[in-house]
């Protein structure tokens, strides 16, 4: 199978891809493709295969309050938060998803999602958006509580699980953890030397916990806001040595930069 991570931005200079081949215990990582048009994430996500799933870095929607508010504000209906105070109100409801909520509450202070309606997250939410409604028009459904191809995933909290966020972003220091990752010299260096490229690589890596059933999936009661907010699918705690197949061996022999 493959994994496709993207680490988005709103500024397409900041848009990294990364492609991981997963077979015989093993997972070939290829060069990441840097600055990223809507057009190459378009073909690649549309070109999933049967199997394949990615894993992409940015909000699936805004939080169903902020949307609620605002399209009260242009009706120039009540608005929602009337009454109550107005700090409080945008710091509870209109800021956070239900999903960015309970990554942040599991993982605060270390790696607490962005609020998806403000400062430069919204104009990221807004391009994903775009880019939904092409891949649905094309027939590639997006189901924003991952259980489709395509999941939200958030790296730096994956990083957290797996023990990757102390120290810079290093390809050495992932190699070591998974010594079953095969990456030659040249598509390395790429990945050290772009933080983009080695988020996205982070993100084809946690859509093969999707893959494999090893992230949090929305609770009865979580489901309908992931359905429209969407769903950050976070790790289980150690489970990128459990990445590769079971009944695969993990190789004995140190890791190495090339494979």
């Amino acid at each position: 199978m493959r994994t496709v991570g993207i680490d988005l931005s709103a500024d397409r200079s900041k848009t990294a891809m990364a492609v991981v081949e997963w077979a015989d215990g093993r997972a070939a990582v290829g060069p990441p493709a840097l600055k990223c048009t809507d057009d190459r994430l378009l073909n690649e996500l549309s070109g999933l295969r049967p199997g394949d799933r990615a894993g992409v870095d940015t909000p699936f929607g805004w939080p169903a309050e902020f949307v609620r508010a605002a399209g009260a504000h242009l009706a120039g209906a009540p608005w929602p938060g009337r009454g109550q105070d107005s700090e409080r109100y945008r710091k509870d409801h209109l800021r956070y998803r239900r999903t960015d909520r309970v990554v942040r509450d599991q993982l605060s202070p270390v790696a607490p999602p962005l609020p998806a309606p403000f400062d430069r997250i919204g104009a990221m939410v807004a391009r994903w958006a775009h880019l939904e409604d092409e891949l649905n028009r094309r027939g590639v459904r997006v189901d924003r509580t991952g259980r489709g191809p395509i999941a939200e995933v958030y790296p730096k909290a994956s990083r957290h699980r797996w023990e990757l966020l102390d120290g810079p972003r290093r390809m050495d220091a992932l190699l070591a953890a998974a010594p079953w990752l095969r990456c030659d010299e040249p598509a390395a260096h790429a990945y050290d030397a772009s933080e983009h490229a080695f988020d996205a690589l982070v993100c084809a890596l946690t859509a093969r916990a999707v893959a494999r059933g090893l992230t949090a999936r929305p609770k009865a009661a979580e489901l309908g806001d992931a359905r429209v907010e969407g769903w950050i699918h976070l790790p289980a705690p150690g489970s990128l040595a459990l990445l590769p197949h079971p009944e695969d061996a993990a190789p004995t022999h140190p890791p190495t930069r090339a494979g």
